[in-house]
């Protein structure tokens, strides 16, 4: 079973260029087929590249701005999924000095499920979208009704359509408003 054994350990300067990732890092990586995330291939690159998604990189402009400028540890819960794993994570956001802060994340629990091809990382979607929450993970299937991946596709019958819709990451209310009072 691929997981993390230990903590996976990152860290972006004051301009939130990512600046170093532990042992860890690179072995998750590795371990979950995206050799493209490997700290040399994405060292020095800002972490804006990989949050897309307007509301998600707002709440975590807020955190950051919270960890620097209140020199504040927030401790947050997420998911980081994978085809055939639920995981349950925890990471903390420390300050570090000079603008720097240390993302250190921790495995809390792993649950294995039935694969769910479309969270491959070389799974390539249609047009449409799936709105996905960045940290829980689950699936808006419309009406703000948010469902685990493999329930919104029998929901919305995804498996019978000609093409599979792309993931767009979000932020569902409920995960929003747990984040914005810490």
């Amino acid at each position: 079973m691929k997981h993390m054994r230990n903590e996976v350990v990152y860290r972006i300067d004051q301009n939130d260029f990512l600046i170093f990732f532990n042992a860890e890092w690179n072995l998750f990586a590795e371990e979950n087929d995206s050799f493209h995330l490997i700290g040399e291939n994405i060292w020095k690159r800002s972490i804006w590249d990989f949050i897309h998604d307007r509301g998600t990189r707002h709440l975590h402009a807020t955190l950051l701005h919270k960890v620097r400028s209140d020199r504040t540890i927030l401790r947050l819960p997420f998911r980081c999924d994978s085809p055939a794993l639920r995981r349950f994570m925890e990471m903390d956001i420390l300050p570090m000095g000079e603008g720097r802060v240390e993302y250190r994340c921790r495995m809390i629990k792993i649950e294995e499920r039935e694969p769910v091809p479309m969270l491959a990382g070389d799974a390539t979607g249609g047009e449409s979208l799936l709105r996905m929450c960045s940290w829980c993970k689950k699936v808006d299937v419309g009406d703000n009704s948010w469902f685990e991946i493999e329930d919104a596709i029998k929901i919305l019958g995804l498996f019978f359509k000609g093409t599979t819709p792309g993931i767009s990451h979000t932020m569902c209310e409920e995960c929003a408003g747990g984040l914005e009072d810490k």
